[in-house]
């Protein structure tokens, strides 16, 4: 019998796979996908941001971010509040290229919510907020107790 923590790890790594697949049967890179989806609509967006919200190691999104600039999809200008620090931003170029690939993701995705009902997704999305949450700070107390 699968105890909690393999269930959870387990729908996390279907959930992924099912993204992958997507992207492989989309002719789209996954990588590129997850950072024109965090991308996508975004302000303040730094490759570290990008990061975080798509747990890609910061090579991988300053090797898709340095291809989408190199060809015309993507801009980066000073930070606001640290210069060094670049924005990241879609050029309109970029936005027309996002939105003709991830127009069928989304399509798919708002049938599967639509057929989960409002209300599941709503909890769904509420209770992997509360553990991400958790977990970060009891990562943080871990952390604090090696030290």
């Amino acid at each position: 019998m699968l105890t909690d923590e393999q269930k959870l790890w387990g729908g996390w790594g279907q959930a992924n796979g099912l993204y992958s697949s997507w992207a492989a049967a989309n002719n789209i890179n996954y990588y590129l996908l997850f950072v024109l989806y965090a991308l996508d609509g975004q302000e303040d967006m730094t490759q570290k941001k990008i990061c975080i919200c798509t747990g890609l190691t910061k090579q991988t999104v300053n090797s898709v971010v340095r291809s989408l600039k190199e060809d015309g999809y993507a801009v980066l200008s000073p930070g606001r509040g640290d210069r060094r620090e670049k924005q990241v931003s879609l050029s309109e170029k970029g936005i027309s290229y996002s939105e003709k690939l991830l127009a069928p993701l989304r399509e798919l995705e708002n049938r599967v919510l639509h057929i989960i009902g409002r209300e599941r997704v709503e909890q769904m999305i509420a209770d992997i907020s509360l553990f991400n949450t958790v977990f970060e700070k009891e990562m943080e107390k871990a952390e604090n107790n090696i030290k």
